[in-house]
C-alpha cells in the first residue's frame, strides 16, 4: 500500500492523464453497446430446453410468434378484408419473417365439384366485395372450429395476422419492421401487438429509455445528497467524477468485448452511481480530518491520510466485488453471471479511480484549498456527541434487543415470498403490450408457444392417432388453446370425402391425403421433409401464475412418459418450459450466490479480524438487513424475480463494508485510547459520519429505480434501499451496542499477540 500512496502522491499528474486517456478509449467504444432482450439466451446454450427450443425454430421455420390483432365493429367489411390481405403480402417481404398466416392466405380443405380442394380462405385476386360474399365468407369461417378462436374471434370483431419469425432472425428489428409496415397503413381500425417479438422489442427501448433518464436523475440526486453532506464543491464533483469513469469503463469493456447490455445488466451503471460514490466518499472523508497539519507538507499529509483509508477501502471494495461474483459460481443464468462480472469490474474500476485519481487531483490543488478549507467544513461534517450516541454507550441492550426482535418477526414472512418469472408481469399494468396481451388472451386464448416434438413415422396412422390422443389431452389442459398438426389436416380432410372426421385406419388411405398437402406452404411449420419429426403446436396465454405453468409441465411430462413407445415418442418444448427452467434457476441461483458470498465476506473478516468474534460482529449488518428485507419480501408480496434475487448477495458484499469501515476504525481509535467506549464515541464521529452519508447516496440513488419502467427493477431498487438502510442501522448502531455491552476485546488480544 505504501508503495502505491507514494506513487499515486508523487506522479500525480502522470496518474490524472492515464486515468482521463483510458477514460477516453473505453468511451470511444461506448457507441457500439448493444442490448439483449432475448428471455431465451439468458439460459445457457448446452441447456437441453434451450437446446430442444431453438431446434424446433430452426426446423420448422422458426418459434417465435409476432401477432397483430386487427379490431373493429364488423370484421367481414370489403375494405378491412382488402387491408389483410395487403397487409399479408407486404409483412411476408420482411427480413427475418418466415411466414405470414391471416385470414386472406390461411390454408383451406373443402369439396369441391371434383373432390377436395386445398387452397387459400381468400382468393388474393378476388376479394369478396359484394354484402351477400362477406356475409357467406363470415357463416363459413364460424362454423369452422379451425378458425374460430384462434384466427378469428367468436364475436367476429377481431381477427389475427400471424408472422413467424425466421430461427436466426433479429427479433427486435423484426418487430419493429412490422409495426412500421402496419402504422404506414393508418388503419382506422384497433391495432395490437402482441407476442415475444413485441415484448423483447418494448424491453429493448425500454433499457433505452431507462438508461437516458434515470443515470441523470440518479446524478443530479448524489450530488445534492454529496452537497448537503459536505458543503463542498470538492465534496461534490470528485464523487461524481469517479463514478461517471467507472461507468464509462464498465460499459466500454462490455462494448468492446461485444457483450450486450439485458434487463439487469443495464442497471449496472445506477448501482455504480449508487455504490461507487462510496468509496470516493470515504477517501475525500478521510483527506479531510485535520488533527495537526502546522508543520506539515501537503504530500506528507496525503500521503499519512491516503495510507490509512486505502486498506479499509480496499477491503470494503473487496467484500462487494466478492458479492457480485459470487453470482458467476452461484448463477445458472447467463445475464446473471455477466451482471456479476461486470458489476464487479465497475467497482474495481471505481476503487482504483478513487485511490489514484481523486488523491493524485485533490493533492495537485493548493494545500489551502485541499486541507485548510476542509477543516472549515469538519465541524459541519462530524456527528458530534448527541443523545442517540449517548443511549447507544450508555444503554446498549434495547437497541440489541430491538434488533433481535425485529430480525425474528422478518423470518416469519420469509416463507411466504412467491416466485415470478413470465415477462409480461415486468410491464406496468396499462401499458400497450399488456393491453395487447390481454386481448390475445381473451380473444384467441394467448400468445405464448407451446411445442411437442413428435418423432416415428409420421404417415403411419398409428402415429397421427398417437398425435391426436396427444391433442385432446393439451386441450383438456387449462389455458391451452390454438392446437394444430398435421394430423388436423389429415383428419380435416377425411372429414370433407365423408369418411368422418378421423384419422384413416389405412397407411395408403393416409397416403392418398398426404399427397393433396404436398407443396403446401404449413407443412414446413408442422412435419420434417423426410416425414420422420412432426411438431404439435399450442399457445398459452401470458401472465400465468408459475404454480399453473409448472402443473402444466409436469402434467405433459407425466402423459409423455406414459404414452412414449419405440414407434412413437413425444418431447415438450416452447415457452412453459422455458420460464420454468427460468424459475428454477432463479431459486437455486438465490441459494448458491448467497452461500457463496456469505461463507467469502466470513473468511475475509476472520483473516482481517484475526478473530471469530470479530468476524461474527462483523457479519450483524448483513443478518440484519437480509432478514429485514427478505421478510419485506414476503410480508409485501414481492416476489423472487430476475432482479429481486440479485438482491441478497449484492447486499452481503455491500453491507459488510459498513462493518469493515467500523471496526477498522474502531481497532484504530481502541490502539489509541485503551477504552471501549471512548473508541466507540470516536469512531462514530467520524467513520460513522461517512457510513451515514454512504447510506444516505446509496439509498437515494437506489431509489431512483422507482421511475424504472419495468417492474422488476422497481422492486430491485427498494429492496436494495431498505437493505443499505439495515445494513447501516447494523454498523452504526448495533455493532457498537454489542461491542459496548460485551466489552469486545478481540482487538487487544490481537496486539498482545
Amino acid at each position: 500500500m505504501k508503495y502505491i500512496v507514494d506513487f499515486v502522491i508523487k506522479y500525480n499528474k502522470w496518474v490524472i492523464v492515464v486515468t482521463l486517456c483510458v477514460t477516453a478509449v473505453f468511451g470511444y467504444f461506448l457507441k457500439d453497446i448493444r442490448i439483449n432482450p432475448d428471455i431465451t439466451s439468458y439460459l445457457p446454450e448446452d441447456e437441453e430446453v434451450v437446446r430442444l427450443f431453438n431446434y424446433v425454430g430452426e426446423e420448422y421455420g422458426g418459434n417465435l410468434l409476432a401477432m397483430v390483432v386487427i379490431e373493429t365493429d364488423d370484421l367481414f367489411n370489403r375494405e378491412t378484408i382488402k387491408q389483410i390481405s395487403e397487409l399479408t403480402s407486404e409483412l411476408l417481404l420482411l427480413d427475418g419473417v418466415s411466414s405470414v398466416t391471416s385470414l386472406s392466405n390461411i390454408l383451406d380443405i373443402r369439396a369441391g365439384d371434383e373432390g377436395i380442394e386445398i387452397r387459400p380462405l381468400i382468393d388474393e385476386y378476388d376479394l369478396p366485395t359484394t354484402v351477400e360474399e362477406l356475409k357467406r365468407l363470415k357463416k363459413y369461417v364460424l362454423s369452422k372450429n379451425i378458425y374460430r378462436g384462434s384466427l378469428v374471434s367468436d364475436d367476429a370483431q377481431a381477427t389475427l395476422i400471424v408472422c413467424r419469425l425466421q430461427g436466426d432472425a433479429d427479433e427486435v428489428e423484426t418487430a419493429r419492421a412490422i409495426k412500421e409496415v402496419v402504422r404506414e397503413k393508418e388503419l382506422k381500425e384497433k391495432i395490437y401487438f402482441g407476442g415475444l417479438p413485441f415484448l423483447m422489442l418494448d424491453i429493448n427501448n425500454i433499457v433505452v429509455k431507462d438508461l437516458l433518464f434515470l443515470l441523470p436523475l440518479v446524478g443530479l440526486l448524489i450530488i445534492f445528497a454529496l452537497f448537503i453532506s459536505f458543503r463542498t464543491v470538492r465534496g461534490v464533483v470528485f464523487p461524481l467524477i469517479s463514478v461517471l469513469m467507472s461507468c464509462v469503463w464498465t460499459i466500454g469493456l462490455m462494448s468492446l468485448l461485444k457483450i450486450p447490455l439485458t434487463i439487469i445488466t443495464n442497471i449496472i451503471p445506477i448501482i455504480l452511481f449508487a455504490v461507487g460514490s462510496a468509496y470516493s466518499i470515504h477517501v475525500i472523508s478521510k483527506l479531510s480530518e485535520q488533527d495537526q497539519i502546522s508543520g506539515v507538507t501537503p504530500e506528507d499529509y496525503y500521503k499519512e491520510r491516503l495510507k490509512s483509508v486505502i486498506l479499509p477501502v480496499a477491503l470494503a471494495a473487496s467484500t462487494t466485488i466478492i458479492g457480485f461474483l459470487s453470482f458467476i459460481l452461484g448463477s445458472y443464468l447467463n445475464m446473471i453471471k455477466e451482471f456479476g462480472i461486470f458489476a464487479g469490474v465497475g467497482i474495481f474500476s471505481s476503487f482504483i479511480i478513487s485511490v489514484t485519481f481523486i488523491p493524485a487531483a485533490l493533492s495537485v490543488l493548493k494545500r489551502s484549498d485541499a486541507a485548510g478549507h476542509l477543516k472549515d467544513e469538519k465541524q459541519k461534517l462530524l456527528i458530534r456527541k448527541n443523545r442517540l450516541t449517548e443511549m447507544i454507550i450508555k444503554r446498549p441492550l434495547p437497541f440489541i434487543l430491538f434488533g433481535i426482535i425485529f430480525v425474528v418477526a422478518s423470518l416469519f414472512g420469509i416463507p411466504r415470498i412467491q416466485r415470478e418469472v413470465d415477462l409480461l408481469d415486468y410491464f406496468k399494468k396499462g401499458t400497450a403490450i399488456r393491453s395487447s396481451e390481454e386481448v390475445i388472451k381473451q380473444k384467441f386464448g394467448g400468445s405464448m408457444p407451446i411445442q411437442i416434438l413428435v418423432k416415428g413415422e409420421i404417415q403411419s396412422p398409428e402415429v397421427l392417432k398417437a398425435m391426436k390422443e396427444m391433442e385432446r389431452f393439451l386441450d383438456a389442459q387449462d389455458g391451452v388453446h390454438n392446437i394444430q398438426s398435421v394430423a388436423d389436416l389429415i383428419e380435416e380432410m377425411s372429414y370433407v370425402i365423408g369418411e368422418g372426421r378421423k384419422i384413416p385406419d389405412t397407411r395408403a388411405k393416409v397416403t392418398n391425403l398426404w399427397f393433396l398437402l404436398e407443396g403446401e406452404e404449413i407443412m414446413a411449420q408442422l412435419v420434417d421433409p423426410e416425414y420422420t419429426e412432426a411438431v404439435i403446436q399450442a399457445t398459452l396465454g401470458s401472465g400465468l401464475e408459475i404454480h399453473k405453468v409448472k402443473r402444466l409441465v409436469e402434467a405433459l411430462d407425466g402423459y409423455i412418459k406414459e404414452k412414449n413407445s419405440p414407434f412413437c415418442s413425444f418431447e415438450q418444448t416452447g415457452m412453459p418450459l422455458v420460464h420454468l427452467k427460468l424459475d428454477e434457476s432463479i431459486r437455486k441461483s438465490q441459494l448458491q450466490s448467497l452461500a457463496i458470498a456469505a461463507i467469502s465476506i466470513f473468511i475475509l473478516l476472520l483473516f482481517l479480524l484475526r478473530s471469530l468474534s470479530g468476524g461474527l460482529i462483523g457479519l450483524i449488518p448483513i443478518g440484519f438487513s437480509l432478514s429485514v428485507v427478505f421478510g419485506a419480501m414476503g410480508y409485501f408480496n414481492i416476489p423472487l424475480d430476475i432482479a429481486t434475487v440479485l438482491v441478497g448477495s449484492i447486499c452481503i458484499g455491500i453491507g459488510v463494508d459498513y462493518s469493515i469501515h467500523f471496526l477498522a476504525r474502531y481497532r484504530l481509535e481502541f490502539r489509541k485510547k485503551k477504552e471501549v467506549n471512548a473508541a466507540v464515541l470516536k469512531t462514530l464521529q467520524t467513520t460513522g459520519k461517512a457510513i451515514v452519508i454512504n447510506v444516505l447516496t446509496v439509498t437515494i440513488g437506489f431509489l431512483v429505480l422507482l421511475f424504472a419502467n419495468l417492474i422488476p427493477l422497481q422492486r430491485f431498487g427498494v429492496l436494495i434501499a431498505v437493505t443499505m438502510l439495515g445494513s447501516g442501522f447494523g454498523a452504526v448502531v448495533i455493532i457498537p451496542a454489542v461491542i459496548v455491552l460485551s466489552r469486545i476485546h478481540f482487538i487487544k488480544e490481537r496486539r498482545e499477540r
